[in-house]
């Protein structure tokens, strides 16, 4: 094994310990870092679409991949030339990746929805986030709570204050019992000497709202930063680079062309690799997520749905609540002719 890619859906970076998350326990992730390079800018290229697995395909007909699949409502997809190894409720994902791991193959690939609901975490667990947040709520019955496994996907009222933190807390629940297996993939990779001679990477697909902009769940959801801003971790062999930071823009559709690298092939399109060891060097000035564009200074949603643009001032405002359009709209104007600049030209190249 050369590569080994895990993709976690619903992951968004800021719930995880090396982003700054201080609420969220998780060890097993902040281990990991320490011994990785992390990507601090990373984002989706389209959020609503298995993009990772599509472009690693598109990579490796020549080479030997094993696919760990571990996703709630599997597309059906057509792999050609790659052995599937699907989980079920009586084949634990750390099971799963332990017969993978029988077989030789140059790319190991994992995709897990197990932060997409219905989430699966302790009771315990959620019960230590409600009494850390348990003074946020008046009248509030921390003891008597119950968590939310399986919220609703649609419209969140963001005034329902309980709802909120229920719905926070339980998340938080899930992501802390995901970074317990983690844990155990770890150390199922280091027992087989993988953490010598293999590079892992640790990334997802899109990160899962849960009520910041009024939406729980993908659809109906804008591109705001609870979606489309994802985690990007990546263990060379031996630890090499750990510790290293990368600022610029990279994107999921740079996976592909940086496991194909890995491996040994060359990529039409550039891979992040080069970023690891000169970190004043950029593949991208921004990045376009479907009808968005962000750049150094900006993030800016096109107007969609009959709902007008948005326009947020990065790096100061994380969580884009303060919408600054109608106090910009020249911003908005060359923001908008940009993206469609990119737009023309991608529509060109397909």
């Amino acid at each position: 094994m050369k590569v080994i890619l895990i993709v976690a859906n619903g992951l968004n970076c800021h719930w995880l310990g090396p982003y700054g998350n201080e609420w969220v326990s998780t060890p097993a992730f902040d281990l990991l870092a320490s011994e990785s390079v992390v990507f601090d800018r990373h984002f989706a290229t389209d959020p609503h679409s298995s993009e990772i697995l599509n472009a690693c395909l598109r990579q490796f007909e020549s080479r030997s991949a094993i696919f760990v699949d571990d996703r709630k409502s599997p597309p059906g997809d057509t792999l050609p030339g790659v052995r599937v190894v699907r989980t079920n409720p009586k084949t634990e994902l750390v099971s799963a990746i332990q017969s993978a791991l029988k077989e030789s193959a140059d790319l190991l690939y994992i995709e897990t929805d197990r932060l997409v609901p219905p989430w699966d975490f302790d009771f315990e667990s959620y019960q230590q986030y409600a009494e850390s947040s348990g003074g946020f709520v008046e009248d509030r019955d921390v003891e008597a709570e119950e968590p939310i496994d399986t919220p609703i996907p649609g419209p969140f009222d963001a005034k329902d204050h309980a709802l909120w933190h229920r719905l926070h807390n339980s998340f938080a629940a899930a992501v802390t019992s995901f970074d317990a297996e983690v844990q155990s993939i770890v150390a199922l990779f280091r027992s087989n000497g993988l953490d010598r001679s293999a590079t892992w990477i640790v990334t997802s697909n899109h990160g899962w709202p849960l009520g910041e902009h009024g939406v729980i769940g993908q659809n109906g959801s804008r591109l705001h930063e609870e979606l489309v801003h994802l985690p990007l971790i990546i263990r060379l062999p031996e630890g090499r680079e750990a510790m290293r930071r990368v600022s610029g823009f990279t994107q999921t559709s740079d996976l592909g062309p940086t496991i194909g690298e890995l491996l040994g092939l060359n990529p039409e399109s550039p891979s992040v690799l080069p970023l690891i060891t000169d970190p004043s060097r950029t593949i991208r000035e921004s990045c376009r997520i479907e009808q968005s564009i962000r750049t150094d200074e900006w993030a800016f949603l096109a107007p969609a749905d009959d709902r007008p643009a948005r326009l947020y001032l990065k790096p100061d405002d994380i969580w884009e609540a303060n919408d600054l359009a109608a106090r910009h709209p020249d911003e908005c104007d060359r923001l908008a002719a940009i993206l469609q600049q990119e737009l023309r030209e991608n529509n060109a190249v397909r």
